[in-house]
């Protein structure tokens, strides 16, 4: 079974607690318990030296035969615990333990005589506890100090032996002071090391150390159970987070504990929470973001700063028309040029370009993060090409006004300077020249009065009142006018309209007008022995009046141009008409709400429809 990261951990820090609990208690009682033990030894050897002394004096005061103290004293030390000596006032051993250990037993150490005798004979109980040669205190001289009147000696003898006992281990020992008929008359020293108090309770050392290995391993199973229930909690939050971090934040942790674990789950919850709601607040500002984005006309391309192109939107695959928009950098170079300037100079880069269709305008502006490094750029490229064709159609118009009123302008100036010269003799010449000028006048009315139309119809100024009316009336008024005409003209003129038409919606008047400036283009521009057709069809909502002729034709390249002013096939402006009328009458099927179009091929004549709505 694997356990987590956070187990082994609580695993490790339990178990670790207890190992450090025990050692340091084992240093404590290492530290604590010789002391303790050796105070506790204090307090078991007073009383059994006071034991002692008390048969001593019952033997100086002949309750006891001095014959029986060597047996109640004893040869060793089991049955003091301790090693005995009995010395007079000036420190001599009178009587000592003969064996500890199997080791003989020497005289009382001087150091100890003189460290606790003097206290003793002061009647007073004496203990030590600690390493003998750290401590020189002086002999105290005792006032039975050479005489021969002490009692003790009838109880023993002076050991005269040289030989001291070693003791230089740490030591414990007491000093009793005896007493003969209120006289202190020497003193019983009991003594006893450090290391042969330790050895009586080593093995309750031996017992605690063992309880302790037991206990350890006792609770390892504890320890166990409680830290599998304490990190599977956090087990169950980290997996919770990982799904969370997954993308799936309808997940939840279990926050149903009172503990700092319910609270832990509680506030992952409420972070769920709040970032599933900022996530769904971004994605809907992502969103509508990229429907901007990719709503606007203006295609947008982003790169980043290593070059990689990160953002395009589908206008730009229609501007550049390109099936992968991908691929911009080897299909449109011209573009990614203007990018690679900005890479360059870390500068707004702008460029008009021309393509074969279209003009397009580029502008670039380098991106910049919060510590002003330089993190990419983001271009809007532009359609130009109707503002571009505006322009020129500005200049077109005035060059084309100017040039349309300065030929009438010019014949007039040409014709009136002959009279005013007096170069004209004969009445016929005279009135040749004012046919000729009102001609030219005509024609420079006729002008203006459609660039007048032209101007009200696409300011929406012009009277445009809408109503129903029978096509069938118009249409045949239109046929009884350019029947004969098509005869004087030798052209054939087909008349190809149903009997009966329901009415339709618009203005009848400017409906005429229509068809007379499409009738008028289709006869100017069909030569002799041609045919002009007009002819309408019943369609479900409307009705298609078309008007067509086998003239000269436009080519492709002019067609989608044969709406605008001005505008002529023929580019040197020679010919009939001022060029408007074409446009006149498709700015009053626009204004009628009508669509109006123009389908030719060059050489094979051209045919020109407008719509008619049919009244609700």
């Amino acid at each position: 079974m694997k356990h987590s990261t956070s187990f082994r951990r609580a695993m490790l820090l339990a178990y670790s607690s207890v190992i450090i609990f025990a050692l340091l208690l084992l240093l404590i009682y290492n530290l604590v318990s010789p002391r303790l033990f050796a105070q506790n030894k204090v307090d078991d050897l007073l009383p059994k030296g006071q034991i002692i002394a008390g048969y001593i004096e019952s033997t100086l005061s002949g309750e006891i035969s001095s014959g029986y103290l060597v047996p109640l004293i004893g040869r060793s030390t089991s049955q003091w615990e301790a090693t005995v000596w009995v010395v007079d006032t000036n420190g001599e051993t009178l009587i000592r333990t003969q064996v500890v250990d199997d080791r003989k037993v020497g005289r009382l150490p001087t150091s100890l005589a003189n460290s606790m005798l003097p206290s003793v004979l002061k009647g007073q109980n004496a203990t030590h506890v600690g390493i003998l040669e750290d401590i020189t205190v002086s002999t105290t001289q005792s006032p039975y100090s050479g005489t021969l009147s002490n009692p003790l000696s009838l109880i023993g003898q002076k050991d005269t032996s040289s030989a001291e006992e070693d003791l230089k281990d740490k030591i414990v020992a007491v000093a009793v002071p005896i007493f003969y008929k209120t006289e202190v008359v020497g003193a019983v020293f009991m003594a006893q090391t450090m290391t042969e108090v330790m050895n009586s309770v080593r093995v309750l050392t031996n017992t605690i150390m063992m309880s302790m290995v037991v206990v350890a391993l006792v609770l390892l199973p504890f320890i166990f159970f409680f830290a599998s229930r304490m990190t599977r909690p956090i087990a169950e939050m980290r997996k919770t987070a990982l799904i969370m971090a997954s993308g799936d934040l309808s997940v939840r942790a279990d926050d149903t504990g009172k503990d700092e674990y319910g609270e832990l789950g509680h506030a992952l919850n409420f972070l769920s929470s709040e970032l599933g709601s900022t996530i769904t607040k971004l994605e809907l500002e992502r969103n509508r973001l990229e429907s901007f984005i990719n709503g606007l006309s203006e295609g947008i391309i982003a790169y980043d700063a290593s070059e990689h192109l990160t953002l395009v939107n589908p206008a730009v695959s229609e501007l550049l028309a390109l099936s992968d928009a991908s691929r911009i950098a080897e299909e449109a170079p011209d573009i990614t040029g203007v990018f690679h300037a900005t890479f360059e100079t870390h500068a707004p880069t702008q460029k008009t370009i021309w393509r074969s269709t279209s003009v397009l305008h580029v502008s670039v502006a380098p991106l910049f993060d919060s510590t002003g490094a330089f993190n990419g750029c983001v271009g809007i490229l532009s359609d130009v090409t109707s503002a571009e064709r505006l322009e020129r159609t500005r200049r077109d118009y005035v060059a084309n006004v100017s040039h349309e009123l300065r030929t009438p302008l010019t014949a007039l100036r040409a014709l009136m300077e002959p009279l005013r010269d007096g170069l004209v003799k004969t009445e016929e010449q005279r009135q040749q020249i004012y046919d000729t000028v009102l001609r030219e006048t005509m024609r420079l009315s006729r002008l203006v009065s459609d660039m007048l139309e032209l101007s009200r119809l696409q300011s929406g100024t012009a009277s445009m009142e809408i109503s129903t009316f029978d096509p069938t009336l118009i249409l045949e008024t239109i046929r009884n006018t350019y029947s004969p005409y098509a005869e004087d003209y030798q052209k054939s003129f087909v008349y190809d309209v149903p009997d009966a038409l329901p009415p339709v919606r618009g203005n009848p008047d400017r409906t005429q007008q229509v068809l007379i400036a499409l009738l008028d283009n289709a006869f100017k521009y069909t030569p002799d022995g041609g045919v002009v057709t007009l002819s309408a069809v019943l369609r479900e909502q409307s009705i298609l009046v078309s008007v067509k002729d086998t003239g000269i034709g436009i080519s492709e390249e002019d067609l989608p141009h044969v709406f605008e002013r001005f505008y002529k096939a023929d580019k040197s402006h020679h010919g009939h008409g001022t060029g408007l009328g074409l446009a006149i009458a498709y700015e009053i099927m626009q204004l009628l709400g009508e669509n109006m179009w123009a389908q030719s091929e060059l050489g094979a004549g051209s045919t020109f429809t407008f719509t008619l709505h049919l009244a609700q």
